[in-house]
């Protein structure tokens, strides 16, 4: 990439890996590492590849720690891969049991590179109940899988066929047991049927929730209302400097053709001169000749 003083570094041979480096960089310069690494591609001609780099979307923080995790050791990742290849394949009770137990460890232990990463990074804090239940949602997600193990995951999809494995209250058990003990129950007994909605401290707790719900909807759209302005902002960024860098390559040829046509100025210049310097010469000899002619006559005249 360009260093201070104007020069180019060559552009990396292993592109990917100069991509994992964005990705398991810190996250608050994300956008100048890939925009850096795409100028540096694109002044090396390799255009395809630098318009792909600065298309990579920057990560959410918690998708952005398990890159760098993942980044950082890979052989946590390879836990969690295989843990869930193999609770996909249990069969029996036992056979699910240590899959689950293995995918829980598996999952912890990522989540605590990542908590660390994030940690060292020096932004905003992230535990356990974040990143084991994201690192079961990405394990149950193939494509998601497919794109941490490349270290280049964006965000973290919602909860698949593993959420049910992520720990959850003391003495809960498992959400998805939870609510198979629910499904097989029934829909609602009869004593909660004909019980009265309660009032009282439940009521305003209940408000609460909700406030708290709405809020975090809110708070939802408006990140998802600042990452579109985001990427608008940054597909206009791109087509800037798309147009600037086509400015820039007409420029460089017009003074091309500038510095051509000076150089032929200063050619027809030259010969002008040469041509004028052989006419005065030529004028020159003309007049001596004349001046000869002249005085050879004025000799026979005298000698009649």
């Amino acid at each position: 990439m360009p260093t201070p003083d104007g020069a180019d570094t060559e552009p990396p041979d292993d592109l990917d890996a100069a991509i994992g480096t964005v990705y398991g960089g810190p996250l608050d310069e994300f956008v100048t590492a890939r925009d850096s690494l795409a100028r540096e591609l694109r002044v090396a001609g390799r255009r395809d590849d630098a318009t792909a780099v600065r298309k990579l979307a920057k990560p959410r923080r918690l998708a952005w720690a398990l890159d760098a995790a993942v980044l950082a050791d890979r052989a946590r990742f390879e836990a969690v891969d295989a843990a869930a290849g193999a609770l996909a394949d249990a069969h029996s009770g036992t056979d699910v049991r240590e899959a689950t137990n293995t995918l829980r460890a598996a999952a912890r232990s990522l989540a605590d590179a990542a908590s660390e990463r994030a940690a060292a990074s020096g932004g905003a804090a992230l535990d356990q109940s974040e990143l084991v239940p994201a690192v079961l949602a990405v394990a149950a997600d193939p494509e998601a899988l497919a794109d941490l193990r490349a270290g280049r995951l964006v965000d973290v999809p919602s909860a698949g066929a593993f959420g049910a494995f992520a720990p959850g209250p003391a003495g809960a058990g498992s959400p998805g047991r939870a609510a198979k003990r629910d499904a097989d129950a029934g829909a609602v007994t009869p004593a909660a049927a004909e019980s009265p909605p309660r009032t009282g401290a439940a009521g305003p707790a209940a408000g609460r929730d909700r406030a708290t719900a709405r809020q975090a909807k809110a708070a939802e759209r408006a990140v998802a209302q600042a990452e579109s302005r985001y990427e608008t902002a940054r597909a206009r960024a791109e087509q800037a400097a798309d147009a600037a860098e086509r400015a820039a390559d007409e420029l460089a040829a017009a003074e091309d053709r500038r510095r051509s046509a000076q150089r032929e100025v200063e050619a027809a210049r030259e010969r002008l001169d040469g041509t004028r310097r052989e006419a005065r010469r030529a004028a020159a000899e003309a007049q001596e000749a004349e001046d000869a002619a002249r005085d050879a006559r004025n000799a026979q005249a005298e000698w009649g």
